[in-house]
């Protein structure tokens, strides 16, 4: 419980409301002691509801808070990658500090959160609004955990969601096509991404040590990212999840057996996707010849390679019996999530189909069938039989 002590100073007399938190003294002082009085009964009160904080430490200011948090946190019990850092401080330098940094942590309140939020989905969009306040509230989710705030301020019901439209589903024959716009150093990517389903970095991380064609498998086990300041960077997936064995259609297997005679160095480490220099290949590179293929072939304008691994998601799952956590596996994810997301689309590709079969059936021309004709005094009916022609 907390306790006043008076104590007579240099500048008068002061009272101090001492108590603890997290096993450590703290106190606070005043000049009257009805004003300690009713600090006191606060702080008790909030040891009987487990929320005490102490008064000092939420006076940093964001910008100091989120310094610390940045090269304190963890997810997973490891460290944030270099890559998360700098998406993290990107969203920090474009919708957070100038209006957020200077003020202490401890006067955020959820009016704050409120119409900074506001602010920020009007000059930006919603989908980046969304993106900065899951970041704000992480960080604020640890100064409560640290009891540096009594209780986290962001409440925006549905605040973080990304309202996305959903990405283009390509056809099969466009992702084929696709693959042969592009040059041959290049090919067995996109097969790679359209029919095994890899993220572009995952792709990018590939070794030969990854690929067993004997058994057509590929071992996800590191990405390849580009970040300002540190170039490129091979980092494992983010989850657990992310590290898989993808087997994979006779066709990509032919075709990175190819590619690896081709272009491909002999060391198991080295990288299976290159550069005409036969450095790693760039994200950079591998755009541009991306987009001649899609103005090539006439894809969907703003198509992007990512998208193949949509569509692959979305093929398999619409093999018959496949279970969601099947679809987890192959395309990596911890959570069902995506993988209802695909399912959905199948579902709905399916009432397409419905409609489909209903359309044929209501077009469908039967043989005439003979009239139905009453006979006898009894209202039995049975059926006439035509007359031979």
């Amino acid at each position: 419980m907390a306790s006043i002590v008076k104590r007579t100073t240099s500048l008068g007399v002061r009272y101090d409301v001492r108590f603890r938190v997290s096993g450590k003294q703290r106190k606070r002082s005043f000049r009257r002691r009805g004003d300690a009085d009713a600090y006191r009964r606060t702080v008790e009160g909030d040891e009987l509801s487990g929320v005490v904080v102490d008064p000092r430490a939420g006076s940093m200011t964001f910008a100091d808070y989120v310094g610390t948090w940045l090269a304190t946190r963890l997810v997973r019990g490891r460290p944030l990658t270099p890559a998360t850092i700098g998406g993290y401080r990107g969203l920090l330098r474009r919708h957070i500090i100038d209006d957020l940094g200077p003020v202490q942590i401890r006067a955020i309140t959820p009016a704050t959160v409120r119409e900074w939020h506001a602010g920020v989905s009007e000059r930006a969009g919603a989908d980046q609004a969304a993106k900065a306040y899951r970041l704000l509230r992480a960080v604020l989710a640890t100064a409560e955990a640290d009891d540096l705030i009594r209780a986290n301020p962001c409440r925006i019901r549905g605040g973080g969601q990304e309202r996305a439209p959903e990405r283009p589903m390509v056809p099969t024959s466009l992702v084929l096509d696709l693959a042969e716009a592009m040059p041959d150093r290049f090919r067995a990517l996109v097969l790679l991404a359209g029919f095994g389903g890899l993220r572009t970095g995952e792709c990018l991380g590939l070794r030969r040590v990854d690929l067993d064609l004997l058994h057509a498998t590929v071992r996800v086990v590191e990405q390849a990212q580009e970040v300002a300041g540190h170039g490129r960077i091979t980092l494992e997936p983010k989850s657990d999840a992310g590290k898989r064995t993808v087997a994979l259609p006779s066709p990509v297997v032919a075709a990175l057996d190819a590619h690896l005679a081709a272009f491909t160095g002999p060391r198991p480490t080295d990288p299976v996707f290159t550069s005409p220099s036969g450095t790693p290949l760039r994200r950079a590179t591998l755009s541009k010849h991306w987009q001649s293929a899609v103005r090539a072939t006439g894809a969907p304008d703003g198509l992007h390679l990512h998208d193949l691994r949509h569509h692959a998601a979305t093929i398999v799952a619409r093999m018959p019996g496949v279970s969601t956590k099947e679809l987890m596996a192959r395309i990596g994810h911890a959570s069902p999530r995506a993988a209802l997301i695909y399912q959905h689309a199948t579902a709905e590709r399916d009432q397409a189909i419905a409609a489909f079969l209903g359309e044929q059936m209501a077009g469908a021309e039967r043989a005439p069938r003979a009239p139905v004709v009453p006979i006898g005094s009894s209202g039995c009916a049975m059926d006439v039989p035509s007359s031979p022609a």
